[in-house]
C-alpha cells in the first residue's frame, strides 16, 4: 500500500484569531462507550487468536450508555437505579464448530474495564451491560477462514483513517488540564474529584479561558461550604 504525506495549505487553527477545543475525561459517557467497545474489540481479537490461531471478523463499534437515578447528598448519596450500558455489533459466535460465548466476554471485559478506571463505581451494582451482538453473517465467516498459504487475511471493507500532529498551544493546555484532574496524585489528595470531567478551552487572541466541568462525589464532601471551597 502507498502513503501520502502532505502539507496543510490551509491556516492552522492556531494562526486564527479564535479558536475553540474541548477535551472529555475518563469518566465521560462518550469516553466509556468509546473505552468499552475498544476493549471488547481487543478482547475478542486476543480470544479467537489464542482458540483458532487467526482473529475471527467482529465488529462491536456501538454502544449506548442510558443513565441510571441517584440520590445526590452531602456526605453521601445512593445509587437507586443501575446504569444501563448497550453494546450492540456483530462477532462470529461460531467456528467450525466451535462455539465462542460472546456475550458472557462482553460482559466481563467491561465490567473489568468499569472497575479498573471509575473508582467510585460498583461496577457490578451500579451497571448494567446489555450485549447486542448479533452473529456475523456466514459470507464473512467463510471470507476470514480463506487465508492464502502464507498470508494475512482478506479484506471484506474499505476503511480511512486521519491524524495530525503536534498539537498547538491551545490543545496542549486543555490536555494537561483534564490529565491533571485525573491523575493519579489528584485524585488521591481530592478524593471528592470524580471521573467525570470535561475541559472546555477558548482562545480569542492572545487570551485564553477554560471552562471546567467537574463531578463531585458526595461521600467526600461534607457540606455546602466544602463544596464551594
Amino acid at each position: 500500500m502507498d502513503f501520502s504525506v502532505v502539507a496543510l495549505q490551509a491556516p492552522s487553527p492556531a494562526s486564527l484569531p479564535f479558536e475553540v477545543v474541548e477535551r472529555k475525561g475518563l469518566g465521560h459517557p462518550d469516553t466509556i462507550c468509546d473505552a468499552l467497545v475498544e476493549n471488547l474489540s481487543a478482547g475478542l481479537g486476543r480470544a479467537y487468536h489464542e482458540r483458532f490461531g487467526f482473529v475471527l471478523h467482529h465488529n462491536v463499534d456501538k454502544a449506548l450508555l442510558v443513565g441510571g437515578a441517584a440520590r445526590a447528598a452531602f456526605g453521601g448519596g445512593e445509587v437507586l437505579e443501575p446504569m444501563e450500558i448497550i453494546l450492540a455489533g456483530r462477532a462470529t459466535r461460531e467456528f467450525r464448530g466451535a462455539a465462542i460465548a460472546v456475550d458472557d466476554l462482553a460482559i466481563a471485559l467491561s465490567r473489568q474495564w468499569l472497575a479498573q478506571n471509575l473508582r467510585h463505581l460498583d461496577a457490578v451494582r451500579h451497571v448494567r451491560i446489555v450485549p447486542r451482538i448479533r452473529p456475523t453473517s456466514t459470507e464473512l465467516v467463510a471470507l476470514f477462514g480463506r487465508r492464502p498459504a502464507g498470508g494475512g487475511p482478506l479484506a471484506n471493507d474499505t476503511s480511512i483513517g486521519a491524524g495530525f500532529a503536534p498539537l498547538d498551544p491551545l490543545e496542549r493546555a486543555v490536555l494537561a488540564a483534564e490529565r491533571a484532574l485525573n491523575a493519579k496524585a489528584t485524585r488521591e489528595s481530592h478524593p471528592e474529584i470524580g471521573e467525570d470531567v470535561k475541559v472546555m478551552g477558548v482562545r480569542s487572541g492572545e487570551r485564553i479561558a477554560l471552562t471546567v466541568a467537574c463531578a463531585l462525589v458526595g461521600r467526600h464532601v461534607r457540606d455546602l461550604a466544602a463544596y464551594r471551597a
